[in-house]
């Protein structure tokens, strides 16, 4: 777990600003720098209001400055729409003026180009140097309903806000932005904020999240994301959110822009972009989603107040086919559907016809049109059931429905602690079962009528409640690194060059990783002497810092038995390497031992743009070659982190020990990947790329066959 920095610095003011300012301010309160004038009108924002603008001496019935020096009063928050040519010069009035936060409208900056660029260099010197903090530039601004804060030209200041709700929604594009809100307003999730931080020339996405985690008024962040500028920064409030229970649901697009690139080692070429923000959204509790509905019904099972203690649903339905939908549904997402207890069993056999079912999914039939009290019999006994711990129900708001069918339905409810989801919901457009519906959403009880939405949305509540369980949980760390390995890795490092596979492994090495024995020798009698002196079956491999790739230069040869096999393997080594690459510089071979069968593994890091060193782990062989079995983490890494990226990979049976094999050892393995995490974090500047390729594990202990480090 990081330790958190999450101080404000100004940013409290777009928030709870005490007077707005708007610099450009129009008369005609339709146009965008009209608008912000009008929004706060009529929403009745209780702090001061000053248009400004040397062209009116009034606007709205307030009086209008020419400059934001002329206003006689201090300013917390001002909003700048001019237009780009006037843009920096109304920022600096800003900062000589002593104004705390502004938000910039204007667009043409960087993403137009280079020119466009500058300009916006120049906005992040200006807040840098004045700490004036700024949103934007082209950006929609803020809108923040518990102060009534109108810092926008958007029409959603408009849309008429029929819930209250504590979602904050932060959007790096506008429009998306106002889509989600949109959609938000229509599904009946209310909004504490609304953030579009355009191009972040000071402010980004995650200094608001950083700033709400301690706002009494958000529990739920929502996020549209085009890409992070700063890789600690978002970790350190991704993790504070989830320290805080405040989960954050991201909808990152660009899945493929960066695709994946050819670089010396596996695990360069394995790396796309996107694989790591995936890797970094597990590591960190980010639930990541596709569409706007994820959203939506998430917010609705989280703001429900009740978190699930475990995967397994129970389903109540009136109809088979719901119900066996219902339970693929759960199984694809991650719930789990276990079998009731006998004495479950029995209860709900007695309340439905004989040709319903009473096993989970539960199969009340339609007898229900004619007896609902079976509903609320049926409902009762899986709510008391030990194995159960969330409870999927029909909402049946029908005419037939009893006028007590609800409020039976409703004091079972609220006499456990389990969460309910009720799908689907059948109703009509009677004001009864209007009003029952209402009831239900009173309540708290989320209706969501697909069961693959409502089973993705709990599955995601479950996955979040157990991460932050673990992640708030005592930090298993891996065994401690000495100082003294740093320096004799750092005193290999620093050799000019590309390093060697021994030089590879003598880094290793100084971290306490385990690699085969192993000598260089620059001749066939020394590799003779060394194949003796480590003892037979040996390996000789081609020792030369300018062929990484010593297969595809036939410097290869496994399975040496014997003095003449040796020296015979060094000549075909040498030949081959020469031909392969004339002007390499070849060393001679390393000589090593063969190790034993075991299952081979793969450990990698490569150096990521926003997140800086990624660690990879992977089964080798055709799992890791073809199928690319693979998972990240984002160093440092926790014992915890190394776990989940075992059990990540689809091969992971192989190493629990499968068709009599003995289980391979897991805290060797995980010992590994820790210190990997920690040298390629202590060596963030030096390593670009690192592959470790076989590790081979055991029942007992690992070692390591094979590595290269590639410097930047």
């Amino acid at each position: 777990m990081m330790k958190f920095d999450l101080h404000p610095s100004g940013i409290e003011f777009f928030f709870s600003p005490r007077s707005i300012a708007v610099i450009g301010a129009s008369a005609n309160l339709t146009k965008l720098s009209g608008r912000p004038l009008d929004a706060l009108l009529k929403n009745k924002y209780a702090g001061a209001i000053y248009p400004v603008n040397p062209r009116y001496t009034e606007v709205a019935g307030l009086a209008c400055y020419p400059s934001i020096g002329d206003i006689p009063e201090p300013v917390d928050l001002a909003i700048v729409s001019v237009p780009i040519e006037g843009t920096l010069d109304a920022l600096r009035a800003c900062a000589a003026a002593g104004v705390k936060a502004a938000v910039v409208f204007t667009s043409g900056f960087a993403e137009t180009g280079e020119a466009g660029r500058a300009l916006q260099d120049r906005i992040a010197d200006i807040a840098r140097q004045s700490g004036l903090r700024v949103l934007g530039p082209n950006c929609l601004g803020l809108i923040y309903y518990p102060k009534t804060v109108m810092a926008s030209f958007s029409d959603v200041m408009f849309v008429e806000r029929k819930n209250t709700g504590k979602l904050a929604f932060i959007t790096q594009s506008g429009a998306f932005g106002e889509k989600t809100f949109i959609q938000a307003s229509q599904d009946g999730v209310g909004m504490s904020a609304f953030i579009s931080v355009g191009n972040e020339a000071d402010l980004q996405f995650t200094d608001f999240i950083a700033h709400l985690i301690s706002n009494d008024e958000t529990n739920l962040f929502g996020v549209y994301l085009e890409g992070a500028k700063d890789g600690v920064k978002f970790r350190r409030a991704a993790e504070a959110a989830l320290v805080a229970g405040k989960p954050v649901l991201i909808k990152k697009v660009g899945r493929t822009a960066a695709g994946t690139r050819a670089a010396q080692s596996h695990t360069g070429s394995l790396a796309g972009n996107d694989r790591i923000y995936d890797a970094f959204f597990r590591q960190t509790g980010i639930l990541r989603i596709d569409e706007l509905r994820d959203l939506m019904y998430f917010a609705h099972v989280f703001q429900s107040g009740r978190m699930p203690k475990g995967r397994n649903a129970a389903i109540l339905t009136d109809s088979g086919g719901p119900g066996v939908e219902m339970a693929d549904r759960c199984e694809e997402f991650g719930l789990s559907v276990p079998e009731l207890s006998e004495a479950t069993r029995r209860a709900i056999s007695a309340a439905i016809p004989s040709y319903g079912s009473a096993r989970n999914p539960i199969d009340m039939t339609a007898a229900i049109m004619t007896d609902d009290a079976l509903y609320t019999k049926c409902l009762r006994a899986i709510f008391a059931e030990d194995a159960v711990d969330i409870v999927f129900a029909p909402g049946i708001f029908m005419s037939y429905a009893s006028p007590h069918l609800l409020d039976e339905t409703l004091a079972i409810y609220r006499a456990f602690d389990k969460p309910l989801v009720m799908c689907p919901v059948w109703t009509d457009s009677s004001p009864e079962s209007q009003a029952m519906v209402e009831r239900v959403r009173k309540e708290g009880i989320p209706m969501i009528p697909e069961a693959s939405d409502a089973a993705r949305a709990m599955a995601a509540l479950v996955r979040w409640t157990e991460k932050r369980k673990a992640f708030t949980a005592p930090a298993g760390r891996g065994p401690a690194v000495p100082v003294s390995a740093a320096q004799k890795a750092k005193k290999i490092l620093q050799k000019q060059g590309a390093l060697t596979e021994a030089d590879s492994k003598k880094v290793l090495t100084a971290y306490g990783i385990p690699v085969t024995k192993e000598e260089p020798a620059a001749s066939a009698a020394g590799a003779v002497a060394a194949a003796r002196r480590i003892g037979y079956p040996v390996a000789l491999k081609v020792l030369s810092p300018d062929i990484p790739h010593k297969t595809e230069a036939g410097g290869i040869r496994l399975n040496l038995r014997s003095d003449a096999a040796v020296r015979r393997a060094f000549a075909e080594i040498l030949k081959s390497a020469r031909a392969y690459a004339p002007r390499a510089a070849i060393d001679g071979v390393l000589v090593q031992e063969m190790l034993g069968p075991g299952v081979e593994t793969i450990i990698g890091v490569t150096r990521d743009p926003v997140f800086g060193p990624a660690v990879m782990f992977g089964l080798g062989g055709i799992l890791v070659e073809v199928i690319q079995d693979v998972s990240f983490r984002v160093a440092p890494l926790s014992r915890a982190d190394a776990a989940e990226m075992i059990r990540e990979v689809k091969g992971a049976r192989l190493l629990s020990g499968v068709r009599g094999r003995t289980a391979a050892d897991l805290k060797a393995l995980s010992d590994v990947i820790l210190k990997v995490s920690q040298l390629a974090l202590d060596y963030a500047d030096v390593i670009e790329e690192l592959d470790i390729n076989p590790l081979v594990v055991y029942p007992k202990g690992a070692r390591v066959a094979d590595a290269l480090i590639v410097k930047k």
